[in-house]
């Protein structure tokens, strides 16, 4: 346990020095010359700033009005933080549900859930997001009812659409991988043995096969969580949400880069640790991340 915290804390402050690092980059270059002295200035400056946090100030780019970065940071991250968490939360209930409708049909379903799982993977995040938005106005232009709010309004907030598109490639991502590690398992002495003594599929699928491949499927989500977090920007810009990203697109200086980086990436990897330490104490293995 000791070591494992050690080695967590250690990895935590190389991820914190490399955000650091590239935050304070734009001061690299000066007059098109490459300057280390003011990129060393630039670094030390942003150290300084994160110690007082509360000193932080962002521009208006149009007012040019000075405010507190705080409690407004805050709200914006609130509102990233919902989306991506929920959408996270939706596309694992899907993935299990067409791993249910998958194991419960006969082939030709099978073929068919496989060649949507394709060719939904295959298309371009912005190209479901539009088409997500113009099914919502032509159902509501057809019958005169709105399904859900489709773009933020001052202080209406919406969650659950970009939530839902945000969670589409990654619901087909996770039900593709446990179909293929589910295969790679099936033959394997345990699950013979099962079906030896009459437990169901769903018994074996459930209770012993997905048990195994967890880790697999752990270790091949974080490609998808970071994949989500860069479709976050697309997301917040079309559906008009204030969240973190469009924020620190629209006040784009260093130190607030460097708390939008740490405020991003330091959760999903605290979450991933966490999932790391329940999959050692529950199955028994190691999960490298």
């Amino acid at each position: 346990m000791l070591k494992l915290m050690i080695k967590t804390m250690s990895e935590l402050s190389l991820i914190l020095l490399g955000i650091l690092l590239v935050s304070a980059t734009s001061a690299l270059f000066v007059n098109q010359s490459f300057s280390f002295s003011s990129y060393s200035l630039a670094l030390l400056e942003i150290g300084r700033e994160l110690l007082s946090p509360t000193d932080i100030v962002y521009i208006n780019p149009i007012s040019g009005i000075e405010r507190s970065l705080f409690p407004i940071f805050l709200l914006a991250y609130w509102s990233s933080a919902r989306i991506f968490f929920l959408a996270l939360c939706i596309s694992l209930l899907t993935a299990i549900i067409l791993l249910i409708l998958y194991y419960s049909s006969g082939k030709t379903i099978k073929k068919g859930l496989k060649g949507l799982s394709f060719s939904i993977g295959a298309l371009p995040d912005i190209f479901v997001i539009i088409l997500f938005q113009l099914a919502i106005v032509w159902f509501f232009k057809q019958t005169g009812t709105l399904l859900i709010d489709f773009a933020s309004v001052g202080q209406n907030q919406v969650v659950i659409l970009p939530a839902i598109t945000l969670s589409i490639l990654p619901s087909f991502f996770f039900f593709s991988n446990l179909v293929e590690f589910i295969r790679e398992e099936e033959g394997k002495p345990y699950v013979e043995l099962a079906k030896s003594k009459g437990l169901g599929k769903y018994k074996i699928l459930f209770f012993h096969t997905i048990r195994n491949v967890f880790i697999s499927l752990t270790y091949h989500g974080k490609q998808i969580s970071w994949m989500m977090l860069s479709n976050l920007l697309i997301l917040e810009y079309l559906f008009n949400v204030f969240g973190v990203t469009s924020f620190l697109f629209s006040y784009n200086t260093p130190v607030i880069f460097a708390i939008t980086s740490i405020s991003l990436f330091v959760p999903l990897y605290l979450l991933l640790k966490c999932l790391q330490f329940v999959i050692r104490k529950v199955i028994g293995k190691e999960m490298s991340l």
